[in-house]
C-alpha cells in the first residue's frame, strides 16, 4: 500500500498548542524543535492540559529566531529554539526524571503571568538523556518531553470515521488538534495505521511500535479551553483496548526529512503487542 503524507505538525512547548509545517526533520528524539521544552511547577514536575485545559488557549507561532507564544490577552513572547546555559534542574515527566535548563525569569514571568500560576519554562538539551518505553521501542531510544515515544502517527481516514459517528450522533466535527499528530498520512480506510510495522516515509524508514492511548485532554475544546465527554465517549464504543482507548499510532523512524506529499509505502503489516481486538 502507498499513500502520501497529508499533514506534519510540531508542539514546541509539550501540553501547548501545535504548529502546521511543510516538512519535519526528525533528529535521535523526534521531530526537531518538538517538545523539547515543558512547563514545570515550583517542584519540578510537569503541567500538562490534564489538570490545566488553559495551556490550550496558549498560541504558538514560528518565528526567525525561535517560537512566539501568545496569551489569550495578546501579549507575546519569544522563545529561542534551544538555550545552551541557564539554570540547571532536575524535572519530573511521568515517571522519568531528566536534566534540564530553566529559561530565562523574563520567560517564565510570562507564562506565570499567563497561567495565573507560579511556573518555569524549561529545555531539554542534548545532553539530557530521557528514553521511550524499552517494552515497545528496545532499548536506549530517545524521545523528548513527548508523553512516550518520539512520534505520532494517524491515518486520515481514521479522524473522518470517528467524525462521521460524531455527526450520527448529533456532535461536531473535530479537527486534529484534538489528538496532536505528528504525522497525518493519507488513508483509505480507518485504523490502518494501526498494523504499520515497518514503512517507509520519503526515504526515511519507520516502525509503528505502540498503539497510542487516549486520555481526557482530547475531550478539551482547543478553542475554548471547556472539556465534554466527546470524542472519548464515542471513541469508547469501538477503540477500546484492555480498558483503554486507542487512536493513533506510536512510531519510531531513522534520522532524515520527511515533508508532505511523501509517498508512504508499507513494508511489513503487523499489530503492535498492545493492539487487542
Amino acid at each position: 500500500m502507498t499513500s502520501i503524507i497529508q499533514h506534519t505538525f510540531i508542539y514546541p512547548i509539550k501540553s501547548l498548542a501545535g504548529i502546521a509545517c511543510d516538512s519535519l526533520v526528525l533528529t535521535d528524539r523526534g521531530a526537531r524543535g518538538d517538545r523539547r521544552w515543558m512547563l514545570v511547577d515550583n517542584d519540578g514536575r510537569f503541567i500538562s492540559q490534564r489538570e490545566w485545559p488553559k495551556l490550550c488557549l496558549m498560541r504558538m507561532l514560528l518565528a526567525n529566531d525561535g517560537f512566539e507564544s501568545i496569551d489569550p490577552n495578546g501579549e507575546r513572547q519569544l522563545i529561542p529554539f534551544a538555550i545552551e546555559s541557564g539554570i540547571t534542574r532536575d524535572v519530573t515527566i511521568w515517571s522519568d526524571v531528566t536534566f534540564s535548563i530553566e529559561a530565562p525569569q523574563q520567560i517564565n514571568q510570562f507564562f506565570s503571568r499567563a497561567l495565573d500560576m507560579p511556573c518555569s519554562l524549561v529545555y531539554m538539551p542534548d545532553d539530557s538523556h530521557r528514553y521511550a518505553d524499552s517494552t515497545y521501542a528496545g532499548d536506549s531510544l530517545l524521545t523528548s518531553f513527548s508523553d512516550a515515544f518520539p512520534l505520532l502517527l494517524i491515518g486520515s481516514a481514521s479522524l473522518l470515521e470517528l467524525n462521521r459517528r460524531l455527526k450520527t450522533a448529533g456532535h461536531g466535527e473535530l479537527g486534529w488538534d484534538r489528538f496532536r499528530p505528528n504525522i497525518v498520512v493519507a488513508t483509505d480506510e480507518p485504523h490502518l495505521e494501526d498494523s504499520w510495522a515497518e514503512f517507509r516515509m520519503g526515504e526515511v524508514e519507520a516502525k509503528g511500535v505502540k498503539l497510542c492511548s487516549r486520555c481526557v485532554m482530547t475531550t478539551i475544546d482547543q478553542t475554548t479551553g471547556m472539556a465534554g465527554k466527546e470524542p472519548l465517549k464515542t471513541l469508547a464504543q469501538y477503540r477500546s483496548m484492555k480498558n483503554k482507548i486507542m487512536f493513533g499510532q506510536n512510531v519510531i523512524a531513522q534520522q532524515g526529512t520527511i515533508r508532505i506529499g511523501d509517498a508512504v509505502s508499507v513494508k511489513r503489516v503487523a499489530f503492535p503487542p498492545n493492539a487487542e481486538f
